[in-house]
C-alpha cells in the first residue's frame, strides 16, 4: 500500500515519539538523583566524598562508643617529662663513720652535696681498696671516692678532683702500754697490721712483721687477740671502732704517722666533672655547708 508523504511524515513523527519516550524513562531517575545529591550537598546534609586510604579495625573518622579517642587526648597538654639526671658510681672502701650501708655517713654527704650541686647523681659502692682502685681505673666504676693524692702515676686512667674531700690522720693504734710509735721509723721494732689496699702505708711501712686484711672487724680484731702489737687505720675511724668493739683501752698513739689531704677520683671519661666537682666542694666550705655536714660526726 503505498503512503502519501503527509502519512509518511505521521508515521515518522509516531517512532520518534516512541524512541524519546523510551530515552526519557530511562534518563530521567537519574537526573532526579544527581539534583538531589547536589541539592543535598548544598544544604550540607552531605559531605563532598574524600578518598581516604583503607585502615584496618574501626573508622579513625569515628570516636569509640565509650571513652575519649584513642588517637587524641582528652584535658589539658600532659608535659614530657624530663630526662633524669646521670648517676656516676664511685667505689669506696671507707666504713663507718665515713660511709655508711644508708649513704649516710660522712664522707657520703659530703660526696652526694658536691654531686648534688652540679646536676649530677651519685651512689657509692662498698669495695675491697684494690679492687675499688682496679675498677675505677678500667671504667667498670666511675671513679674512687676518697683517696690520697697523687695515684696517677700508678693509675693513669683517674683523674683527681683538685679540692680535698676532708683531712685524714694516718694512726697507729696500740692496746699494750709498753708499744710507742712516734714516726714511721718506730714501727720496724713491732708487728703491724693494715688493710689491703692502702698505699701510703705500702709506701712507708717497714716494720718486723707485716699483716694485711681486708676490713677494718679483721683489724681490730688481731690487735685484741693479741696477733700483732700495732693496728694502722685513721684516727676518726679507729675511735668508731674502739666503741663498736669495746675496746676501751685502745690507745691512740701520737703524733699521727702522716696527715694527709684525701680526694675523690673520676675515670677520665669524666673529665668535664673534675673541675666542676672541685668547685662545689669549695662552695660548700665557704658557705658553711661543709662544717654542718662534718661537726656532728667530730665527737662520735
Amino acid at each position: 500500500m503505498a503512503f502519501t508523504p503527509m502519512k509518511r511524515l505521521r508515521a515518522m513523527l509516531q517512532i520518534m515519539a516512541q524512541v524519546m519516550a523510551q530515552l526519557l524513562s530511562r534518563a530521567l531517575p537519574c537526573a532526579l538523583l544527581l539534583f538531589v545529591t547536589a541539592s543535598g550537598a548544598g544544604a550540607g546534609q552531605f559531605p563532598p566524598a574524600v578518598s581516604t586510604p583503607s585502615v584496618s579495625g574501626p573508622s579513625a573518622a569515628a570516636p569509640p562508643a565509650s571513652g575519649p579517642s584513642v588517637g587524641v587526648p582528652s584535658g589539658p597538654a600532659r608535659p614530657v617529662p624530663a630526662q633524669s639526671a646521670p648517676t656516676l658510681t664511685l667505689a669506696t672502701t671507707i666504713s663507718p663513720p665515713l660511709s655508711e650501708p644508708g649513704q649516710d655517713g660522712m664522707l657520703d654527704l659530703i660526696i652526694k652535696g658536691a654531686f648534688a650541686r652540679t646536676g649530677v647523681g651519685v651512689s657509692l659502692l662498698q669495695l675491697p681498696s684494690e679492687r675499688g682502685l682496679f675498677m675505677a681505673d678500667s671504667g667498670q666504676v666511675d671513679g674512687d671516692g676518697n683517696r690520697i693524692s697523687g695515684l696517677q702515676a700508678a693509675y693513669p686512667n683517674l683523674l683527681q678532683v683538685p679540692e680535698s674531700n676532708m683531712t685524714y690522720e694516718f694512726t697507729a693504734f696500740a692496746l699494750r702500754p709498753d708499744v710507742n710509735v712516734g714516726n714511721w721509723d718506730d714501727l720496724r721494732r713491732y708487728t703491724v697490721a693494715y688493710i689491703i689496699g692502702w698505699k701510703i702505708y705500702d709506701e712507708n711501712v717497714r716494720a718486723s712483721s707485716t699483716v694485711k686484711v681486708a676490713t677494718p672487724e679483721n683489724l681490730f680484731a688481731l690487735l685484741r687477740a693479741g696477733r700483732v702489737d700495732v693496728a694502722l687505720y685513721y684516727r676518726l675511724g679507729g675511735l668508731y671502732y674502739a666503741r663498736k668493739l669495746g675496746l676501751p683501752n685502745l690507745r691512740v698513739l701520737a703524733p699521727p704517722l702522716a696527715t694527709r689531704e684525701m680526694y675523690m677520683y673520676l675515670n677520665s671519661r669524666h673529665a668535664d666533672l673534675v673541675p666542676r666537682l672541685a668547685e662545689t666542694l669549695r662552695g660548700m666550705k665557704k658557705d658553711g655547708s661543709y662544717e654542718r655536714i662534718v661537726a656532728p660526726f667530730m665527737g662520735r
